[in-house]
């Protein structure tokens, strides 16, 4: 059995401390935990130190290239599974692709495995996607289906409503996600679902607003400096957060205007949240 330390440290190792010495090379990885954690708390912090190294290799899960693209000198990708917690699994699936990635390590170099909660003075947060008025929105949908978490799913039923909600407001909705873990809806909108990464940020940075339930791409909205309106609850995570704290300031790094909804939890009405969509444009729904 791989301990769960083994996968991440809590405290920077000697490298980065005062008395460390630093290698020409940084091996930064695997990530395994989770979306969130390593938007808001490990690629900044990779970038803020990519400058005192000659070269960085970056180990992520395929598809998360973008996010390193502007200073990783090579990639190992991985598809370590189990069930991630914060910045570590809490479980392994598959130790032998472990094993395997940890062969990858090149002699010498400091290897920098998953860290625990970086504050911003300690990170270098670039603005990601690039504006492109022939991919333009003026919403675009996460409409979330993961099994896992399910209770953060808003149902079909509730999406396909705000559609029918906001369609008097004329404006241009597109969905985003992954089909595998995204709802299957019926209704006036552009599909955007199953892009790559780096074509699903140019797709946030040109919309107006982004829409859904506490995910992975409302963290990309912020990081892309586009406004969002996210709902969630009121419960106190890791370092013992609220969502609402999270979206408004420490992992709003860009300032992005997020508009929170948390009084009725992960399942706010259609009608509440078309409000809120029509009061953002300066309309008013019929």
């Amino acid at each position: 059995m791989i301990r769960r330390d083994f996968l991440s440290w809590w405290f920077r190792p000697s490298f980065l401390q005062p008395w460390g010495k630093a290698s020409k090379v940084l091996f930064a990885g695997p990530w395994v935990g989770e979306f969130g954690w390593e938007l808001m708390h490990w690629q900044g912090f990779l970038r803020k130190l990519a400058p005192n190294y000659e070269k960085v290799i970056v180990c992520c899960r395929a598809g998360q290239e973008a996010l390193y693209s502007d200073f990783a000198h090579e990639f190992v990708l991985h598809d370590v599974r189990g069930t991630a917690d914060c910045n570590r699994l809490l479980t392994v699936d598959n130790p032998e692709e472990l094993a395997r990635v940890l062969t990858l390590v090149p002699p010498g170099a400091d290897h920098l495995r998953p860290l625990g909660a970086q504050p911003h003075e300690r990170q270098v947060f670039r603005r990601f996607g690039e504006r492109r008025e022939e991919i333009a929105t003026d919403l675009l949908f996460h409409p979330r289906g993961r099994g896992h978490g399910s209770d953060r799913n808003w149902s079909r039923e509730n999406w396909e409503r705000l559609l029918g909600l906001i369609r008097p407001l004329g404006l241009k909705v597109g969905c985003i996600g992954l089909t595998s873990a995204t709802q299957e809806l019926v209704g006036d909108f552009v599909e955007f679902r199953d892009r790559p990464l780096s074509e699903s940020l140019d797709l946030i940075a040109s919309t107006g607003l982004v829409v859904g339930p506490s995910s992975g791409p409302m963290h990309l909205a912020s990081l892309c400096g586009t406004a969002h309106l996210v709902w969630t609850d009121r419960c106190r995570y890791a370092r013992g957060l609220t969502n609402r704290i999270k979206y408004e300031h420490t992992w709003n790094p860009h300032g992005a205007q997020a508009i929170v909804l948390d009084e009725c939890g992960f399942q706010p009405t259609p009608e509440t949240v078309a409000g809120e969509i029509a009061k953002f444009f300066g309309k008013v729904l019929p």
